[in-house]
């Protein structure tokens, strides 16, 4: 042993020094390896639990999240910045925004997180972001089949889901087209069709409804009791208490491997749709749960109780009795500890971004004053007059046993005046009983009922047309809507269109509203009443429809038609030389007057001039669904989108306000809404924000910012009824109510921000410079209380993560650090978590080929990069842009059949990319990839037709123009020629003739027959027929000697001595020697026959039978029965007592001839056009109408 050891140390001597060196450093090298094993085999390379401390912390360090964090927002300083700032978030082609590209990272098949409460602002793409979650488990429902269910409110939201589908995806599923080529409509609608089937394969979309009855069950119902306007529903019930349902054929029993979106979440919260949901939370396997909700407490702080154990673990609910006391309404309020609780079980399942960015949405202004007794509100106090004041001290005694004020919140917006039982006096009744009630009055006592309105209130007994049914009998209308006498009645109402009337150029500026109710009946189809009531018309898609009056309201400057027309006619007799070509007076260009206002006086040169344009209203109240929910009309929703919401309508040229009911809190966004009215209130004020968020979205004043208005403003109006005195009325008791409960809302909204786990990340997107300095010594002594949009909280926090806030806080700047590149966490970063940037790679990569053909990899890498930011920049991997390269590049069949990428030129050349020695070309489809290069930056449009006079004349506009009139000229006149009554029409004026005797033989005007087929229709002449006195009841209706009822025509079906008889008949001494001379002096012998018999002659026979619609010869023929004929039209139009004479006058022939007289008043003006229809004309203060 010794000699063994001896002699290894003899060959250590022996060795050099180099070769002892070397053998140490293999010795370290594998050390050092098994160290980096060791350290490899200890990191984890999994996500952390939703309850870990650190949870924040060590998602804010993934690479997969850390580069979708909301970007700082750049230093402004002057209006240059603001626009630059407005444009790339507004008006940029379509790209995920960095918080929805974040939550798809967040939610997909690969991470271990169950679920998340998407608690996003209103109008920052929520469902753009649910989309972007739901297309990373494509792969997933493929393998096992299934489909991704997303549940939405109804039809509505669930077409604007679809839209957003193709919208969110790219060219996903809808493929881009040649924008240089023409597409029409059929087309586009058919690829949109297309591409919504492929994308149909892996979604499913549901009502609640409809999810409900699958999954639980419609309960069925036993009896139904109904009393006064409640109806009372029992439901059957098994031996053991549990309802008997009827089950669905295709019931759902779970959804496993797949994903689950619930659009409006809130409106599963306490009711059977969430208990449905439960149920298939519970049976499912490996079902990830996606809430999306702007308000997730709808009402009281414990409904997110709910939401949150939807995807909490079964077997560790979140126990509301832990947070809040025992109270279930305004009083309920934390326990000591409750908070943090509520935290802790909250964490890992919020992801929270505020939108309301102060540079692209609207800025909201509240009107009016706070009452004593409320925190924060500001409502427009209406003190009731003691018409409607008395009416509402009944419904409050009434109302005692009235949770929600009902009956005291239909007595504020209306008090109809009504008969008492014995009809000796008035009182006021409200609601729907109340409008059943008057209505009811109105058939049966009408006259009554005004004439006591009359004396009792107006104390004028000459007021008529006080109030009475509408033409479609659903509710009253009269002159107790109209402005000065509303406020008697309905002093919101008053209030509010006295606001709304003043919404023109010389006053507050000539804008558009949105006016809200929660009421229908009571709410909206009354003020609906009270628009027309003052001037204003609803709207019509035709605006030949529209009946202007004298009193119609100009969208513009607010003067009626009536002030128009006589500027226009005293302008037209000042200046000759001016406005002598209008097309009518409506279009008449006016300058506005000067009027005072409590808004200040404005010169004349600040009011344009404009033609006038009727002031319009659409309004939306919804109508029944198969779902059994409220859904808005498709023309109503085009009507939204297409004309109200278009920048040319910003003034209320073709549609001025608004109204809309519950069926309006969601999916509705209305743009360049100048501001938004709430007629009556609601218990929650959560409710009333989503009212206005229809009107204060993202982007939605876009278009009307400019250097002149930087911030555009939305005043809001929350009218209530007042007492007058310090104490509250029960609609400013109901926001005191509703206060107490948004504050405590707010608490929990403010730690579901700090908790959420893009806290840190979307930092940016939830607090902005601006309003924490401008709030930043909010709630302290001598200072305003912070904002609702702070939470009345300061507006700046931090995130809940203790770790977090120790190493990246910088509480000097109040932001969290930035990471460098290699200290970011690429754990679990994989390629498909990549996907959002090489989309955007690809997106820059195009881009470029707009600009030129062929790039370098070098000058692409160098562009993309470019586009980022400088933290981005340095956490691009050039990989993305390779693998984006790859993507436009299809080489096999395959390839080119999936290729979703198509790059367009910029002379709009569909195409791909090519790859060929170290440039990557634009290829157009419609090349050879082998053409020379000339080809491609050359574009010749191919011309599909050679020059020639027929093909110039074929796409010649006014040729075309030429050809189509002919062509409709042409089918109309095949289409009046179908029928003989299509072109003089008898049908309307059989029964004035059949009321009359006939003289021996009847002459017939009308058109001939013969050649029609030939002719044009101004070609086709009169013809007189003629036939003998005709039986008022015939026994048989054929046979042989029975006149026809038109004739036959004179001159060729009559032989001479025939018609001779005739005229000696008639009088005739002197006849002619044709028989067509014959026939026309019959014919002109009876038309004086029929025109001149009297009464009082005894000769009133029909003579000639004149259709209703002839040019020449006006109907009815006879003088006398003209004039009756007249007087008749004119009282079933005028409803009011006329002064109407009648005056015989003799010719110069000694012929009579007829005047009607009816003396002018004030009631007339609204009459005018009616009269003039009439061909009637004023001199000194008569109308007349001459009948000869």
């Amino acid at each position: 042993m010794f000699n063994s050891e001896h002699s290894e140390d003899i060959e250590l001597t022996q060795m050099s020094s180099e070769q002892f060196y070397e053998s140490i450093k293999h010795i370290e090298e594998d050390r050092s390896e098994e160290k980096d094993l060791d350290k490899l085999m200890k990191k984890e390379y999994t996500y952390p639990e939703v309850n870990d401390e650190q949870l924040q912390y060590k998602l804010y360090k993934k690479r997969e999240f850390y580069p979708h964090k909301i970007p700082e927002r750049p230093d402004i300083n002057d209006y240059n910045d603001i626009k630059d700032y407005r444009d790339n978030v507004c008006g940029r082609s379509f790209t995920l925004h960095e918080h929805q590209s974040l939550l798809s990272n967040f939610i997909n098949p690969d991470t271990p997180y169950k679920g998340v409460i998407i608690f996003h602002g209103l109008g920052t793409g929520k469902t753009c972001a649910g989309i972007a979650i739901a297309e990373k488990f494509k792969s997933m429902v493929q393998k096992y089949n299934t489909k991704i269910h997303i549940l939405v409110s109804g039809p509505l939201i669930k077409e604007s889901w679809k839209h957003h589908l193709l919208k969110c995806t790219g060219e996903t599923y809808l493929k881009s087209t040649d924008n240089g080529s023409y597409v029409d409509e059929v087309e586009k609608e058919r690829n949109t069709k297309l591409a919504m089937m492929q994308a149909l394969q892996y979604y499913k979309f549901m009502s609640y409804r409809s999810f409900y009855k699958r999954v639980l069950g419609e309960k069925i119902v036993d009896r139904k009791v109904t009393s006064g306007d409640k109806t009372k529903v029992s439901y059957r019930k098994t031996e053991e208490g549990e309802f008997e349902r009827d089950i669905a054929v295709d019931r759902i029993h779970s959804l496993n491997n797949t994903l689950i979106i619930v659009d409006e979440a809130h409106n599963l919260t306490g009711n059977a749709y969430g208990e449905a949901l439960k149920k298939i939370i519970d049976n499912s396997i490996n079902l990830k749960i996606v809430l999306m909700s702007a308000t997730p407490m709808k009402n009281l702080a414990h409904d997110i109780v709910e939401l949150i154990n939807f995807i909490r673990p079964k077997d560790s609910p979140m126990e509301r009795d832990k947070i809040f006391n025992i109270n279930k309404n305004h009083l309920m309020e934390l326990k000591p500890g409750g908070l943090d609780y509520f935290k802790k079980m909250a964490s890992g399942y919020i992801s929270h971004v505020r939108g309301a960015d102060p540079l692209i949405f609207a800025k909201r202004v509240d009107m009016g004053t706070r009452p004593k007794g409320l925190i924060f509100t500001k409502v427009v106090q209406c003190v009731m007059l003691p018409f409607q004041r008395k009416a509402y001290d009944g419904a409050i005694k009434e109302a005692e046993e009235d949770a929600l004020d009902r009956k005291s919140e239909a007595v504020a917006n209306f008090s109809f005046p009504t008969l008492s039982n014995d009809r000796k006096e008035l009182y006021g009744s409200y609601g729907k009983e109340g409008l059943t009630l008057v209505k009811n009055q109105l058939k049966i006592a009408y006259d009554q009922l005004n004439k006591r309105i009359a004396t009792e209130i107006f104390q004028n007994p000459n007021e008529q047309d006080l109030i009475y049914l509408t033409q479609d009998g659903k509710t009253v209308t009269g002159k107790i809507f109209k402005q000065p006498y509303l406020k008697l009645f309905s002093i919101k109402f008053a209030k509010a269109l006295k606001k709304l009337n003043r919404l023109v150029v010389n006053k507050k500026g000539s804008k558009t509203a949105f006016v809200y109710s929660n009421l229908v009946k009571i709410g909206i189809d009354l003020f609906q009443e009270v628009l027309l009531q003052n001037g204003y018309l609803e709207y019509q898609e035709d605006s030949s429809n529209y009946q202007l009056t004298s009193e119609t309201r100009c969208y513009y400057c607010g003067k009626t038609y009536g002030e128009h027309v006589h500027k226009s006619n005293r302008t037209k007799q000042d200046k000759n030389d001016t406005e002598t070509n209008s097309e009518s007076d409506a279009n008449t260009i006016v300058k506005v007057s000067e009027s005072s206002t409590e808004y200040g006086k404005k010169d004349k040169k600040d009011i344009p001039e404009h033609k006038f344009y009727p002031a319009t209203f659409v309004s939306i109240t919804g109508k029944s669904s198969e779902e059994g929910t409220e859904i808005i009309p498709e023309d109503k929703m085009r009507i939204l989108k297409t004309v109200f919401s278009h920048i040319e309508n910003k003034e209320g040229k073709f549609i001025k306000f608004v109204l809309g009911s519950k069926v309006m809190n969601e999916g509705i966004s209305l743009e360049n809404v100048g501001e938004v009215h709430i007629l009556d209130v609601y218990f929650n004020l959560g409710k009333v924000d989503q009212t206005i968020g229809r009107a204060i979205r993202f982007c939605s004043h876009y278009k009307l910012m400019n250097e002149e208005n930087v911030f555009p403003e939305v005043k809001v109006y929350k009218y209530v009824v007042s007492l007058g005195n310090d104490n509250l009325s029960s609609e400013e008791e109901l926001y005191q109510k509703a206060e107490l409960k948004y504050m405590l809302i707010k608490k929990i909204e403010r730690a579901m921000k700090e908790v959420a786990v893009d806290c840190p990340l979307n930092m940016y997107g939830n607090m902005f410079k601006e309003e924490i300095e401008e709030f930043k010594n909010c709630g302290e002594d001598g200072h305003e209380q912070c904002p609702t949009i702070c939470d009345y909280q300061k507006c700046n926090y931090k995130c809940s993560d203790l770790k977090l806030n120790a190493e990246f806080y910088d509480p000097t700047r109040n932001i969290y650090k930035k990471i460098t590149k290699d200290n970011l966490d690429y754990s679990t970063f994989t390629q498909s978590l990549a996907r959002g940037e090489i989309e955007y790679a690809k997106i820059k990569i195009k881009e470029l080929y707009v600009l030129n053909y062929m790039y370098t990899a070098r000058d692409i890498l160098k562009y993309v990069k470019q586009s980022y930011n400088d933290e981005k920049r340095e956490l691009f991997d050039d990989f993305f842009i390779f693998k984006a390269l790859d993507e436009l590049i299809p080489i096999t069949e395959n390839d080119f059949n999936s290729f979703k990428d198509t790059v367009f030129d910029k002379d709009n050349r569909a195409g791909y990319l090519i790859y060929v020695d170290k440039y990557y070309i634009f290829q157009p489809f419609d090349q050879n990839e082998d053409v020379p290069m000339y080809y491609r930056t050359k574009y010749v449009k191919p011309i599909s037709q050679s020059l020639s006079l027929y093909n110039y004349l074929k796409t010649n506009i006014q040729y075309q123009n030429y050809k189509d009139k002919g062509k409709r000229k042409e089918q109309n006149d095949k289409h009046l020629l179908k029928d003989d009554n299509t072109i003089y029409d008898f049908d309307t004026v059989m029964d004035y003739y059949d009321s009359r005797d006939e003289f021996k033989y009847v002459g017939i005007i009308d058109k001939e027959l013969s050649r029609r087929k030939t002719k044009n229709l101004d070609e086709i002449k009169d013809v007189f027929k003629i036939r003998e006195k005709r039986a008022k009841v015939l026994e048989k209706k054929r046979g042989t000697g029975i006149p026809s009822l038109k004739g036959a025509v004179c001159s060729t079906a009559k032989n001479k001595s025939y018609l001779e008889k005739i005229g000696k008949l008639l009088g005739l001494t002197k006849m002619s020697s044709t028989r067509t001379s014959i026939c026309e002096q019959i014919k002109d012998k009876m038309l004086y026959m029929e025109k001149y018999s009297t009464e009082a002659d005894k000769n009133k026979l029909t003579y000639v039978m004149i259709p209703s619609n002839h040019p020449l010869y006006p109907f009815p023929y006879n003088l006398e029965d003209r004039i009756e004929y007249i007087k008749e039209k004119i009282n079933k139009e005028i409803k009011f007592k006329l002064d109407l004479s009648v005056k015989t006058k003799k010719k110069a022939d000694g012929l009579p001839s007829y005047e009607i007289h009816i003396k002018d008043n004030s009631k007339l003006k609204d009459y005018e056009s009616f009269l003039k229809s009439l061909n009637a004309t004023l001199k000194s203060g008569i109308w007349t109408i001459e009948v000869n």
